[in-house]
């Protein structure tokens, strides 16, 4: 890492080191940007990048989300190419799965949305889903959709990749380099402060994960949204048994199983504390739960890992993407209950917003301000509780 003395200046300075960090730097690269700071306050792959579910689907049950994911979705396919590292990204489908009646009316409902933007996916038929899912418990599966498109990408080779590429073109990144305030000019943010060192900022990005709302007090402005808690856990390595990747819409569930066979997913309890990275025994049972009920076959598995990470959500769990509508030059990629997964689009759609000044339309229903303007999104299609 860059050990020297951090610059007085710089173009851009992008507030948090993670996924979505360094795939808006690696995308203003690509605008041709110079002078771009990265600062992240803790060490690499220390928040939710490192603490992700790592899946990925196209699809959703509104437009605006199912327009955002399917171009990240295509921007993951491309990544490896543009990186020039392997973010080991593979297709092999993402299965939503319903339980009741009112989730398969979602799942339906979401599939017209879904095909009219293109997106290739369908309801599983009884004989599919003997095939693609031959060890789920079929008493408890109502219907399912599936997205071939989908995938997973495992978050240290995605993170390796972005990494190396930002060194290897100049981009400056300073792990362990907390901000310690903002510094505003009139109506615009003007300068960033670590310690009692300034620099000068044309422009400055926050995509701090669950630290974005203490990154928007410094600048004396106001961010929707709140903390949560997510919990996941990884399986010892079992003989395949779970193709694609999936979601368990009612029971709030998602997981893949690995190439070496672990099963890795998590699970959403309501009303557990929001904000802690010490896990918790009645999530862990929870999700013993779920994976005994709809795969019965690994309920003689034992759990290899267990952690927690933690996020900012807006009130509508839908990303807030934007410049801050009361601050010029300060831009935000927060409120992310899918940030992994949607790091791509937001890299992009915020590099060539700040380079070339276009709000692309794919990114306009996220603006921060929607909430008193267009108003909230309404998607069913997420897992979140």
């Amino acid at each position: 890492m860059n050990t020297l003395p951090l610059p007085k200046r710089a173009s851009v300075v992008i507030i948090g080191g993670g996924v979505q960090g360094l795939s808006v730097a690696f995308n203003l690269v690509e605008q041709g940007q110079k002078d771009i700071l990265v600062l992240d306050a803790g060490y690499w792959q220390g928040g939710a990048s490192g603490r992700n579910g790592t899946l990925i689907r196209p699809g959703f049950a509104s437009v605006a989300w199912t327009e955002l994911f399917v171009l990240t979705v295509n921007e993951w396919r491309s990544w490896s190419r543009r990186l020039g590292e392997n973010v080991m990204f593979t297709q092999r489908g993402y299965s939503v799965v319903s339980e009741t009646e009112k989730s398969e009316a979602m799942l339906r409902e979401g599939l017209k949305v879904q095909q009219s933007l293109g997106v290739n996916s369908w309801m599983l038929s009884r004989r599919e889903i003997d095939d693609l899912l031959p060890a789920i418990n079929k008493s408890r599966v109502r219907a399912v959709q599936h997205q071939p498109d989908g995938g997973v990408a495992p978050h240290h080779a995605v993170m390796k990749g972005l990494l190396a590429f930002c060194q290897r073109n100049g981009v400056d990144v300073r792990y362990r380099t907390a901000i310690s305030g903002l510094e505003r000019t009139g109506a615009r943010i003007s300068a960033v402060l670590v310690g009692d060192h300034r620099i000068e900022a044309d422009c400055v990005v926050s995509c701090a994960g669950p630290n974005n709302p203490d990154i928007a007090a410094m600048a004396e402005v106001s961010l929707n949204g709140f903390g949560m808690r997510i919990e996941a856990m990884a399986l010892e390595p079992t003989r395949p048994l779970i193709k694609p990747a999936i979601a368990l819409i009612d029971s709030l569930a998602y997981f893949h199983q690995t190439s070496r066979g672990e099963v890795v997913g998590g699970t959403e309890v309501p009303e557990r504390p929001r904000m802690s990275l010490k896990v918790d025994l009645p999530v862990m049972a929870n999700m013993a739960k779920v994976y005994l009920e709809m795969f019965p076959q690994l309920g003689e598995v034992r759990i290899l890992r267990h952690w927690a990470g933690q996020f900012h959500a807006s009130t509508d769990y839908a990303p807030l993407m934007g410049e801050h509508p009361d601050l010029k030059d300060l831009w935000f990629s927060a409120g992310w209950s899918y940030g992994f997964a949607g790091a791509p689009a937001a890299g992009r759609l915020l590099a060539k917003a700040i380079a070339k000044g276009h709000i692309d339309h794919r990114m306009k229903p996220f603006a921060l301000d929607r909430f008193e303007t267009t108003g909230p999104i309404v998607e069913g299609g997420i897992v979140l509780a």
